[in-house]
This record gives structure tokens, sequence and C-alpha cells, in this order.
């Protein structure tokens, strides 16, 4: 489902997915030790790519089902674009909703006052089951240049959202509670002209949610 954000001058606040073992050889060496060969291995989907981003510890937002659990702390590894979407997913299941999407005039959460211009995109889950596996698909284009980059960021394991809940996730790279990692070199940051935003939000077993936003020129403003 594709939906266009309108830009709000101001939001509430509130917090907000191995090869061929040598045998012969571990028997070998467990004969000759006298211990048995170690045995093991795993099971599950193919791991991407892309390293999973991470966060500081997080609750759901005030009067959610339930609350959320703790992300992990902020990774260090470097934000690179990518060439297309690598997200799969077919479900149909209207389970996940993007409740807004901020690219500037973001407000501290807690109402601490403004923040610095970044892109923050609230979750929702609409469904009956909590919802995990996360992955955001971005792309920042300047209708003026034709320019345009995009980014893929897959969230940690611990960034689930219970049914009713929402939550927030930014990305600014400040390491905070639910914050992650951005190129800083990006046109978000370099690019003065207006900016198209589009985002597209992915979570297991729920179909993939879109919107878009508009940036306006002047490039990312510090907070006041």
């Amino acid at each position: 489902m594709t939906r266009v954000v309108p830009r709000p001058s101001s939001r509430r606040t509130g917090p907000v997915r191995t090869g061929v073992g040598l045998a012969v050889a571990l028997l070998l060496v467990g004969s000759c030790s006298g211990d048995p060969p170690a045995t093991g291995g795993s099971s599950g989907s193919a791991a991407s790519s892309v390293p999973a981003a991470t966060g500081a510890e997080t609750s759901s937002m005030p009067g959610s089902a339930a609350p959320t659990t703790p992300a992990a702390p902020a990774s260090i590894s470097p934000v690179l674009p990518v060439k297309g979407n690598p997200i799969v997913n077919g479900s149909t299941v209207e389970a996940l909703a993007i409740e807004e999407v901020l690219v500037e005039n973001n407000v501290a959460e807690g109402g601490g006052g403004d923040a610095p211009d970044h892109l923050e995109v609230a979750l929702r889950n609409t469904g009956s089951a909590p919802l995990t596996g996360f992955e955001v698909y971005y792309t920042i284009r300047d209708p003026r240049t034709k320019d345009s980059e995009s980014y893929y960021v897959r969230l940690p394991d611990s960034f689930t959202i219970a049914p009713g809940a929402e939550r927030v996730a930014h990305f600014d790279g400040t390491r905070a509670t639910d914050h992650f990692p951005v190129n800083t070199f990006s046109l978000y940051y370099t690019d003065t002209n207006a900016l198209d935003v589009t985002v597209v939000v992915s979570a297991v077993d729920a179909a993939p949610q879109t919107a878009r936003v508009r940036k306006d020129a002047g490039g990312a403003e510090e907070a006041d």
C-alpha cells in the first residue's frame, strides 16, 4: 500500500529482522583426542549481505498494548547506497501501518524542543500478532537534478511491535533509543534542493507499506 504523507510542522512525541564440514577430519581429530567429534549447525533463511542496524533500549508509546523489546547498542558500520530494493515480502496481510514520516521539523522525544532534521518513521501494528523482522528501504531523489540514492536497513531482531502498539524508528546515527545509522554524505545532508523521500517498510507476515514525503529546499537543519 502506498500513502503520501503530508509534511507537518510539528508532531506528537513518543518512542516508538553454513558450507560442508570436514567430517573425516573431525572424526580423525576426535579419535586421536579421545573426545567425540563436535556436531552442530543452523537452519533458517539465508542471511542478508547487509548487516542489521541497531539501537539502544526503548519502550512502547503511552497507551500502547504492550511494551516493546529493548534494542541492542548502535552499530558503527558504514551505510552505503544500494542499487535496488532487496526486500522480498509477498504477504498481503494488512497488519502494518506507516503512521507518519518526518524529514524535517523533528521534535525531540519527550517534548524537549526541536531535534535536528532526520528521517523519522512512526509505525503501528494494526494486527493481532507481534510484528518482527523489520526492513526499511528508502530513496532520496532530487527532482531538479534527477539525482537519487537508495538505502536499505535491516532493523535488529529486538525491534518488535506488539499488537496495537506504535514504535518510531529514527535514522540519524545518534546511537540513542531506536536511532539507526545513516550516510552523512548522502543527498539528504549534502543537497540543498527540495527532495522527495520514499520509504518502504516491511515486517514478517505483513504486507509492505510505502509512504512519500517532500523535504523543503535548504538542506538538513540543526536544532535551535
